[in-house]
């Protein structure tokens, strides 16, 4: 199975890689990760790691797990909410949490309207520590 798991991926955290490693159990992983341009409106956006950056700090761990690149997982820009998950043909699964899962219903209309398949929606939790949740805007705000 081809698993969708996008994000900003912002100062790799424990959050994240709970996400990206439940893609990859799931199968393979095709990790949507936002390009520079879709972080200027975020929270401290001035503190967010540029692109190449944020993917070589998820390649970097995948590889202390034992992933590879193109055998587990690709990584691939995104520059719009919804990314290529309304065009890519070879996928079957989205990957969501409870802030996001709103999104399927809409990306999978869009698929309809290009005659894909139906993304199956697959759900991980998120990661809260005595703080709450573990978030990158939290980290910043930190920073």
């Amino acid at each position: 199975m081809r698993v969708i798991a996008s994000g900003t991926f912002d100062h790799l955290h424990d959050g994240h890689r709970l996400f990206i490693s439940t893609a990859i159990e799931k199968g393979y992983a095709l990790i949507g990760l936002t390009v520079d341009a879709m972080t200027e409106d975020k929270e401290y956006a001035g503190l967010i790691q540029p692109y190449e950056v944020r993917k070589a700090a998820i390649i970097e761990w995948l590889a202390l797990e034992g992933y590879e690149h193109g055998t587990h997982y690709e990584i691939l820009p995104i520059s719009t909410p919804i990314g290529f998950a309304c065009d890519m043909e070879r996928c079957d699964a989205i990957l969501v949490t409870e802030e996001n899962e709103e999104m399927v219903e809409g990306i999978n209309r869009c698929r309809a309207l290009r005659g894909l398949a139906p993304l199956r929606t697959e759900r991980c939790g998120l990661l809260r520590d005595r703080r709450g949740k573990i978030s990158s805007t939290r980290i910043r705000s930190s920073i």
